[in-house]
């Protein structure tokens, strides 16, 4: 049954691709989030509150 499935070469690339562009975005979103105003970060933690 396995001997049906063509395995090409690119095929290893996709999860590699994947992962970096995951990983890419969230080490993005955690710099922005480092890099908040303190000013700011105070007015955004209140919004629920208010």
């Amino acid at each position: 049954m396995f001997s049906r499935v063509i395995y090409e070469h690119w095929h290893d690339w996709v999860p590699l691709i994947a992962f970096a562009v995951t990983s890419f975005v969230y080490g993005l979103m955690t710099l922005r989030g480092l890099m908040l105003r303190k000013d700011k970060a105070d007015r955004m933690s209140n919004l629920p509150l208010d």
